[in-house]
């Protein structure tokens, strides 16, 4: 029994801490669909908007990780009121913070759930009503929940990670707007390759 537990903690004592703890950094870029329901009969408010920026985490027995994506982001919303295309586009800072579970029993596809929060910061925006456009001078900072699913595909100490995001915005509503409750909500599809030391 002692010789069995010997040669089951030697192992162990000799792997090296990285098998354990990987650190990996990279960059990542996609396309993002966003939704706005103000909940009046005109409609919802959608546009397309694309992101880049960085990716890093850190990947604990290959098997869950914490990861942080700061992303710089565009964001449009509009819809056609009486013949009239209304609507506005803003620039944003988008932090989110991501914990993952991974199969981790694969050598070289490595699928994932993640779930999350995510900062999102309006840097400036642009309102628009047919060809007059102003600007938006009461911008707003958002709480985001998300869901992230993808896969990493390992080729050497490069990981290609194509990834689908749904972020729900926890502070969408109004409160001005006693009578309704407004929603927000968007789909990320985004890909980044990152390096693991």
């Amino acid at each position: 029994m002692k010789r069995l537990l010997l040669f089951t903690i030697l192992p162990v004592l000799f792997v090296s801490p990285q098998t354990f703890v990987n650190p990996y950094f990279g960059f990542q870029t996609g396309l993002n669909y966003s939704i706005f329901d103000p909940k009046d009969e005109a409609g919802n408010l959608t546009g397309l908007g694309f992101q880049f920026g960085l990716g890093m985490g850190i990947e604990f027995l290959n098997t869950f990780d914490l990861e942080i994506a700061p992303s710089f982001r565009t964001t449009s919303f509009e819809r056609t009121v009486l013949n009239i295309e209304t609507g506005a586009d803003f620039k944003n800072f988008y932090i989110p913070f991501i914990f993952k579970l991974r199969a981790g029993t694969l050598p070289v596809v490595n699928p994932y759930l993640g779930l999350g929060i995510a900062g999102n910061f309006q840097i400036d925006g642009t309102a628009y009503v047919g060809s007059f456009k102003s600007s938006i001078d009461d911008l707003e900072n958002d709480l985001l929940f998300l869901v992230s699913v993808g896969t990493d595909i390992k080729l050497a100490k490069i990981k290609l990670t194509p990834d689908f995001k749904f972020n729900y915005n926890l502070t969408a509503d109004d409160p001005d707007t006693e009578d309704r409750s407004e929603e927000n909500y968007d789909f990320h599809f985004s890909f980044g390759i990152s390096y693991a030391p």
